[in-house]
């Protein structure tokens, strides 16, 4: 893969990566505020749901954001190669956030085609980054 190749996949992906991950942290927020609200006014039940759906929210926020930060990086380092090494760190973060996704999907039995599209995502991104930062 070539340097322009690679700008090309960092553009693209990064606009990719800033659009869904602003979903994922916007659907994020909501699962917030339903576990917020299960848990106010729901007795012992609806406090148990609250707080799992609060953790769940919270563990979608961070994914959420980690894939904005990714995509961000990404579309800046396609501008400008000399910022390569932040979106060269977020492909990382995304890949090991994506594998343990995609084992904790597998376990679950869902959602294991969202997580695998995900982990590829930063699988290209990463490669695109590190042919900038090894011949860039």
């Amino acid at each position: 893969m070539n340097i322009q190749t690679s700008k090309t996949i960092l553009k693209v992906f990064g606009i990719i990566g800033m659009f869904f991950g602003g979903l994922t942290t916007i659907g994020a927020l909501f699962i917030l505020l339903g576990g917020g609200a299960a848990s106010i006014g729901g007795g012992d039940e609806g406090l148990a749901f609250g707080a799992l759906l609060i953790v769940l929210g919270i563990l979608s926020l961070g994914a959420g954001l980690i894939t904005v930060a990714q995509g961000f990086c990404s579309y800046k380092a396609s501008q400008d190669t000399s910022k390569i090494m932040p979106a060269w760190l977020f492909s990382i973060i995304g890949i090991v956030s994506n594998v343990v996704s995609v084992i904790s999907s597998i376990k679950k039995d869902s959602g294991v085609f969202t997580a695998v599209v995900s982990l590829v995502i930063s699988i290209v991104i990463f490669t695109a980054a590190n042919t900038i930062k090894n011949n860039g």
